[in-house]
């Protein structure tokens, strides 16, 4: 057999492409309105999204619901054109039973929102979370706990 006769069909070929354009480069609409829509519908085809941490949390050993959670939270923190900071997790000093102890809750950054938006910010993620979770805005945070 002649290595001619080996190539790669034609539609194959589009098919790795496009393949490659999903999951090597972030989906834009300049790429096209499917394939940013495919990519918007697929968790693993999106990209992370930005989170930080104040240094000294632990977050090592948090109940992987609280995980889902700073995800969740991240990303309304990025509709709303801030970075989530997480302030605490296992670490400080909390109110004697507090979830903080167990892993099941932690502190988000507020202080960079008016407080009108941060009402908002608190009541989005609250509805996202649902009703195993408790969302309450405080003073210079919001704290999230998983509480069913």
């Amino acid at each position: 057999m002649r290595p001619e006769s080996r190539r790669i069909p034609a539609r194959t070929t589009e098919a790795l492409l496009m393949l490659s354009a999903i999951l090597f480069a972030k989906p834009t609409f300049a790429m096209g309105n499917e394939l940013a829509r495919v990519a918007d519908t697929h968790a693993l085809l999106k990209s992370p999204t930005p989170v930080a941490v104040k240094k000294g949390v632990v977050l090592h050993g948090l109940d992987a619901k609280m995980h889902t959670a700073i995800h969740k939270a991240g990303r309304i923190w990025m509709r709303h054109g801030k970075v989530l900071v997480v302030t605490s997790g296992l670490d400080g000093r909390h109110k004697k039973g507090s979830l903080h102890y167990a892993g099941l809750a932690v502190d988000l950054r507020s202080r960079y929102f008016a407080p009108s938006i941060c009402k908002k910010v608190t009541h989005e993620l609250q509805r996202s979370l649902g009703g195993e979770f408790q969302v309450i805005r405080e003073k210079h945070h919001i704290h999230v706990e998983y509480d069913p």
